[in-house]
């Protein structure tokens, strides 16, 4: 009998689950282990750090879906042994496995830039983009005794996909804790190294979202170096190499992210934590190994550079891994991961968007946008978990 180990409980992680009650013979055991218990939408995560949905409706409960057959185990990951075939968790015995495929997500980057761990909040799950909210609201409720004017103000470091997001989602939001608490207007700054924004979409696109940006008084400073968060306070350079001081009471860091550590604190051979795999997914000289979602590193063979990583590529590369293992156990040589990206979009409100779909990236923008968001998260639902849990979880205000 084989055990099937998978780590996270994440987009790759729930979809390889899937798969591998399909592929893996029902005598072989199949073990998940996952922190939390909870399985997140994270492409959603920006609308609970907004505070525009209740963190009930990007979750499902693992045991829910995951079925009779699969062993799940709550605990956290701290060591990742491959020549001995051994995981070693927090506070549960060490799991061997025969396979295992390697799930475990991504966490803040921070670059080691001074005070961002300290003083900016970050959106690595659904507990810290809870905390964003929540913080938020703790200031804007606070200035009635403050009177302090940077209560008033969030600051967010990066103009990326997530921070694009979520300052689309802070335009709905603010306005009405700002009429909630009856204060003066919140401002909301956007700090960007970069002299423009969104690099992965057709530049139009791009413009589109800047003109939604001004539209709703969001301050974009494009070409801002952050050099050091203080308390209440972003550092940064200007194009001039000229410094200035960006005050606000709430920071949100949105820069980068990288690998679970688990990945370096195992002693991979990593960049980033994430670890470059073999055509097949599998890690280099132990075949038995699949690692996918955000600590694989996936190489595109027309560009030569890893795929950036997204819960499209993560939930394909879930399923690849799974019915590679599935041909191992039936003495099948493995195949090679294909992936074709179907498209991207990116929300600015519950009723606006940018998007490039299908191969020949045809542009999408404004309302057809945010609804095709929605689409797609129904279908990564339906991709990792049941029908049943996309009619309760689905997003079906598509009329917005």
């Amino acid at each position: 009998m084989a055990t099937v180990l998978v780590l996270g409980g994440g987009y790759a992680g729930m979809r390889a689950i899937k798969f591998l009650q399909r592929e893996v013979p029902s005598d072989d055991e199949i073990i998940l282990v996952d922190k939390t218990g909870t399985h997140a939408e994270k492409t959603n995560l920006h609308e609970v750090a907004a505070g525009t949905i209740a963190p009930e409706r990007i979750t499902y409960e693992i045991n829910d879906v995951i079925g009779s057959r699969v062993d799940f185990i709550q605990d956290s990951v701290t060591n990742v042994d491959v020549d001995q075939k051994q995981v070693t968790l927090k506070n549960h015995a060490p799991i061997t496995y025969d396979y295992l495929v390697l799930a475990l997500g991504f966490q803040t980057e921070t670059f080691g830039l001074k005070g961002a761990e300290e003083n900016a909040l970050p959106m690595d799950d659904l507990k810290t983009s809870e905390a964003v909210y929540r913080h938020i609201e703790d200031k804007v409720k606070g200035y009635a005794q403050t009177q302090d004017p940077n209560d008033l103000t969030v600051a967010v470091c990066g103009a990326g996909f997530t921070g694009i997001e979520l300052l689309g989602e802070l335009t709905q939001s603010l306005p009405k804790l700002q009429t909630r608490y009856n204060t003066p207007e919140i401002k909301l700054v956007c700090l960007e190294r970069s002299p423009a924004i969104l690099p992965m979409f057709d530049k139009s696109l791009a413009e589109y979202a800047m003109r939604f940006m001004a539209k709703h008084n969001v301050e974009m400073k494009l070409g801002s170096n952050i050099k050091e968060i203080k308390p209440g306070i972003v550092v940064y350079s200007d194009s001039n190499d000229e410094e200035h001081e960006q005050p606000a009471n709430t920071v949100v860091w949105t820069v980068g992210v990288s690998g679970s550590h688990v990945i370096a604190d195992s002693g991979f051979e990593q960049r980033r934590n994430r670890i470059v795999v073999q055509d097949d997914l599998s890690l280099e000289g132990h075949p038995e190994v699949y690692v996918v979602g955000d600590v694989a590193a996936v190489m595109d063979a027309e560009s030569n550079r890893p795929y950036p990583t997204t819960a499209q590529i993560a939930l394909a590369a879930g399923a690849q891994a799974a019915k590679n293992i599935g041909l191992q156990l039936r003495g099948h040589e493995t195949r090679p991961f294909v992936y074709k990206s179907v498209g991207t979009v990116a929300s600015l409100s519950d009723r606006d968007g940018i998007g490039e779909i299908f191969s020949n990236k045809r542009k999408v923008k404004g309302y057809p946008a945010s609804a095709l968001k929605k689409v797609i998260t129904d279908r990564s639902i339906l991709e990792s978990a049941h029908l049943s849990t996309v009619f309760s979880k689905g997003r079906f205000d598509l009329y917005h």
